[in-house]
């Protein structure tokens, strides 16, 4: 910790002290690397600014419970900015039609980028449904992936229609540029 963030020993002893009781009590386990990724989140913004963050939050409709699991999960995705959390949430919930709730359960996603991997793969996915190309997809596969094995699960699989696939991809790609200013 001194030499990763040799600045958190320069932060109110007192206030430090409570932040990590705080996390302990989310019930996050001090001996996993998440906990001082939590700790971090949570030392990096004023309580104002957590609570306004919770509120955004619950206004696409995650109760308390959803808030405090995806903090569990992905302790990063409190950091967001509260523009880029709309952004995906108008994007994956108005435009896509997911669930808030299910978008939740995957808070690693928020740690991905909207032009280059949210919007083109969700788009993409619709279109892959609407051929019948697959039937369904996991968020954490669809977003979370690498890009080689995306490819690999979505594009190469399908060998016969590959080339048009990789070019509806590409498509996706650049369309997802010109979405973004209608997103933030």
């Amino acid at each position: 910790m001194l030499e990763r963030f040799p600045w958190s020993f320069m932060f109110n002893p007192a206030r430090m002290k409570e932040i990590v009781e705080e996390v302990k009590a989310m019930g996050i386990d001090p001996s996993e690397k998440k906990f001082l990724r939590a700790t971090f989140v949570l030392r990096s913004m004023s309580k104002s600014t957590l609570e306004k963050k919770i509120g955004i939050f619950k206004q696409w409709g995650w109760c308390d419970q959803d808030i405090l699991e995806a903090f569990r999960k992905h302790p990063s995705s409190m950091a967001i900015s509260e523009e880029n959390f709309v952004a995906i949430m108008k994007f994956l919930v108005n435009k896509i039609g997911l669930s808030s709730h299910l978008i939740a359960k995957q808070p690693a996603l928020f740690g991905r980028s909207l032009e280059k991997r949210i919007i083109p793969r969700a788009l993409f996915a619709q279109e892959l449904l609407s051929l019948g190309l697959i039937k369904d997809f996991k968020l954490s596969t669809l977003f979370i992936t690498s890009e080689k094995k995306f490819l690999m699960m979505f594009v190469h699989r399908h060998h016969k229609k590959a080339p048009e696939l990789l070019k509806l991809y590409g498509e996706k790609v650049k369309y997802s540029r010109k979405m973004i200013s209608e997103l933030i």
